[in-house]
């Protein structure tokens, strides 16, 4: 098993890379946007998946082990081969595509390349209770409607306390009535300032 490679890059196509490990050329599938920041030239470190089939041998690339733990976990769906893991990877950041799961959200799911409602529905319930997140990242994933828990999440980060939060939120939301989390912020922060 290939797990990892480092090397200077030396070609690009339109979703491969070559990578010259020790006077070997490796050809190398990677996700859109990793594509997109490699520059031929530059040395490279990837983590990857080496993948047999019948007919050939296969490397995926991926920028960090976040990116090749989703990979490994998509390539466990019925109907999921790499191409689509990678068109996956190359659609939607691992935490999104994670923040979806989590919430049951289909209809981000289904605006993936190549996966409609079955598909969606099978990578949720294959997949949810295998998302095995730090606690600390636990605390950031939310549905959508749960903007309040959001915003309580930024207001923390930006050093007030859950009560502080919590407090500020509670009046925010008397009089504001939009689903934008930007401003919802800005009216909460509106009272922690007059504190």
């Amino acid at each position: 098993m290939i797990s990892q490679l480092s090397g200077k890059l030396i070609s690009k196509s339109k979703d491969t890379v070559t990578v010259m490990v020790g006077g070997v050329g490796l050809e190398v599938n990677v996700p859109s946007g990793l594509l997109s920041v490699l520059e031929v030239g530059q040395d490279v470190q990837l983590y990857t998946r080496l993948l047999v089939r019948d007919d050939s041998l296969q490397i995926y690339g991926f920028k960090n082990l976040e990116e090749r733990t989703l990979f490994d976990m998509l390539m466990t769906v019925q109907g999921i081969g790499p191409r689509l893991a990678v068109g996956v990877l190359s659609s939607l950041p691992v935490m999104e595509f994670y923040k979806a799961v989590l919430s049951k959200d289909e209809k981000t799911l289904t605006r993936l390349p190549g996966i409609g409602k079955k598909t969606a529905a099978r990578i949720i319930v294959e997949l949810r209770d295998r998302i095995g997140l730090p606690k600390h990242k636990l605390g950031t994933i939310h549905t959508r409607p749960d903007m309040i828990g959001e915003a309580a999440e930024a207001l923390m980060a930006l050093g007030y306390s859950r009560q502080e939060a919590e407090d500020a939120l509670s009046r925010a939301t008397r009089s504001f009535d939009g689903c934008d989390l930007e401003a919802l912020l800005r009216e909460a922060l509106k009272y922690l300032a007059r504190f």
